[in-house]
């Protein structure tokens, strides 16, 4: 075994004596600090890509990337049990990623993130109405206040309405929907059966889009696609594990902290002083959104502990 192997098994094995919680945090926080570096890339493009294009490069790559774990479990993949619910999480999820890039590179990056947070809120509202989930009247309030406090960040009717947070909510509705069609089909198809339809559902909607509006990239330009297309892949992984990993309870907190990251480099990079209405905004975007996943992990918790939910 070489040096470089015994440093990474050692370390490995640091990292699983950890606590799990503890775990599940460094992992999520790993996943927060590849998303900030993906929107510096993004914003270092400067609108000199579309954001179509980019979408296709980045979706091509984590298909290409993850080609060998879809071939090993392509008898399952190829024969999915509940297409239409894939169709629709494509079809969402390229709402998502084309409104939420875009959203980033139009207004500050603590705005992007703060509205980003209401998708859990909008996730609430939709599992009510779409999959009849009892929603308690203290997570109809956090989600109000939530709303108010996007609101807040918008100011619609005081002059100072941007496009781009229309943009960044309409990706937090359309990440919400996607949330609820993973959901209705969460009993049906393993994870990567979700992830590979997904992957080609937005290919099929980006391609012609991309290929109309094709800018090709000089070298420094396609060094940063191809860096981005990693930190997508990498951070999805990071969040993925540490939600897999830890309590929502655990990890929801943490919000606070992306956000904070966020508004540093808005401020150190890009000179973005967050307004009045902004971190009052937000206080209330993530507060509201924080009470709701700790609620829900509560409820799950409680589920599991019931005798009645026992076999």
């Amino acid at each position: 075994m070489t040096p470089i192997s015994e440093a990474l098994e050692e370390t490995r094995g640091r990292f699983a004596s950890l606590p799990r919680n503890l775990r599940a945090s460094i992992l999520v926080i790993l996943a927060f600090v590849t998303f900030a570096g993906m929107a510096v890339m993004l914003r270092t493009l400067n609108g000199s890509i579309p954001v179509i294009e980019i979408i296709f490069i980045r979706q091509l790559a984590a298909l290409i990337l993850m080609a060998p774990v879809y071939a090993r479990y392509w008898p399952e993949i190829r024969t999915p049990q509940r297409l239409p619910l894939h169709l629709m999480r494509g079809l969402t999820a390229t709402g998502a990623m084309f409104c939420g890039l875009s959203a980033v590179i139009l207004i500050p990056l603590v705005d992007v993130t703060a509205i980003n947070m209401t998708e859990v809120l909008f996730s609430t509202a939709f599992a009510a109405v779409l999959l009849r989930e009892k929603v308690s009247r203290a997570q109809w309030i956090a989600a109000l206040v939530g709303f108010v406090g996007v609101l807040i960040m918008m100011r619609p009717f005081s002059g100072g309405f941007e496009w781009g947070s229309t943009l960044a909510l309409c990706g937090a509705i359309c990440g919400a929907l996607s949330m609820v069609a993973i959901r209705l089909g969460a009993h049906h198809d393993r994870v990567e059966t979700v992830t590979f339809w997904q992957g080609l559902v937005v290919m099929a909607i980006v391609t012609p889009f991309a290929l109309l509006s094709w800018v090709t990239p000089n070298l420094e330009q396609a060094l940063l696609l191809a860096l981005m297309s990693l930190a997508f892949t990498a951070g999805q992984w990071l969040f993925t594990a540490g939600l897999r990993t830890g309590d929502a309870a655990a990890i929801a907190p943490l919000g606070y902290l992306r956000l904070l990251l966020m508004s540093l480099i808005g401020w150190f990079l890009y000179a973005e002083i967050p307004t009045w209405a902004t971190a009052l905004g937000a206080i209330l975007v993530m507060s509201s959104a924080i009470f709701t996943i700790r609620n829900n992990a509560r409820r799950r918790a409680d589920t599991v502990a019931s005798p009645e939910a026992q076999p």
